[in-house]
């Protein structure tokens, strides 16, 4: 273990501070969670899971994400849409496939909309 490892618990706690502090959980909290089912329908979803490798950078201490979105297409393929990251109390990230750090929740979840129907034209134009 060392010097900069986190909890889970102490991630949990972390991970609240960060969606209450950036104001990205008012925008989420009408996002679905990932469902535990075989078939998930195309939409936005959002996962508040918590990787445990994420919980010591060795040398710093860590940010994890707190918050990852995702886009389902179709056939429960997963798109990476975007994450809030979240460091030591002192600070937060938010940031899409193209930016790493975006300014406030509202803009960010604007870009997560953009780049979700933006994934919808391209996949129909694959057909």
């Amino acid at each position: 273990m060392s010097r900069y490892q986190i909890s889970m618990q102490r991630a949990k706690k972390l991970q609240k501070w960060a969606l209450k502090v950036s104001r990205a959980e008012e925008l989420l909290k009408n996002v679905p969670k990932i469902p535990n089912t075989k078939k998930i329908k195309p939409g936005i979803y959002v996962s508040y899971e918590i990787d445990k490798n994420e919980l010591d950078d060795g040398i710093d201490w860590p940010a994890p994400a707190v918050a990852t979105v995702y886009a389902v297409i179709k056939d429960n393929n997963f798109e990476f849409l975007g994450e809030l990251r979240a460091y030591n109390w002192e600070a937060y990230w938010l940031s899409t496939n193209e930016d790493d750090e975006v300014d406030t929740a509202e803009n960010w979840m604007e870009i997560i909309n953009k780049d979700y129907n933006e994934l919808l034209i391209s996949k129909e134009t694959i057909k």
